[in-house]
């Protein structure tokens, strides 16, 4: 009992020099060729915070809802970091193919991700400013075990906030000829989107 009483101890009194060996590294310099062990990647200048919402793409009875919150200092194993988690649905000529709405309390995510890319990556960008952030996530059809990735803008259409979304992947994918699926790709298709904020 002792013992156990001891090392409580020490790690009550040595708790803090351990906290204050993590660096804090802007989420925007992180480079997945160098992560650097136990750091927090941070969004320090929020270039996250502008995707948080809910937000719906609809073009006549077909329509994508995503709903995107922010997490701040998330385990990702060997690090912490901050990111987007999301949910989505997807009806198409008035069916609903894929609902994940329900989801929101759990670790797994339909949507998400933390990289934030400037204006000089891909996919590319003729009319983002030079100053300007987008951010991308892995979206998950999981149902099919496919995933592809979802790259957002922030615009404004009509006085409104908005997104441009460019969904891509998902598709096709190797099999047996023998044994081909049922099906190819992710239920969403790639292409792009404009998401009206709600």
């Amino acid at each position: 009992m002792m013992k156990f009483i001891f090392i409580n101890a020490a790690l009550l009194v040595f708790m803090p020099f351990i906290n204050a060996q993590s660096p804090i590294i802007d989420l925007e310099d992180k480079d997945f060729r160098n992560i650097v062990q136990g750091a927090y990647y941070k969004d320090i200048n929020n270039y996250l915070d502008p995707f948080v919402g809910t937000w719906i793409h609809t073009d006549g009875n077909t329509s994508l809802k995503i709903v995107i919150t922010k997490h701040e200092m998330g385990d990702a194993g060997i690090i912490y970091e901050d990111y987007l988690k999301g949910e989505y649905q997807y009806i198409e000529n008035g069916t609903e193919l894929v609902n994940t709405l329900a989801n929101t309390e759990v670790t797994t995510s339909g949507i998400g991700g933390s990289l934030i890319i400037k204006n000089n990556k891909k996919p590319n960008c003729d009319d983002c400013m030079p100053n300007e952030r987008r951010v991308s996530f892995t979206i998950s059809d999981d149902e099919r075990e496919l995933a592809g990735s979802l790259t957002l803008k922030k615009i404004t259409v009509n006085g409104q906030e908005a997104l441009r979304g460019y969904i891509m992947g998902g598709g096709p994918y190797v099999y047996h000829e023998d044994d081909p699926p049922a099906y190819f790709s992710m239920r969403v298709p790639a292409g792009t989107y404009i998401f009206i904020k709600q």
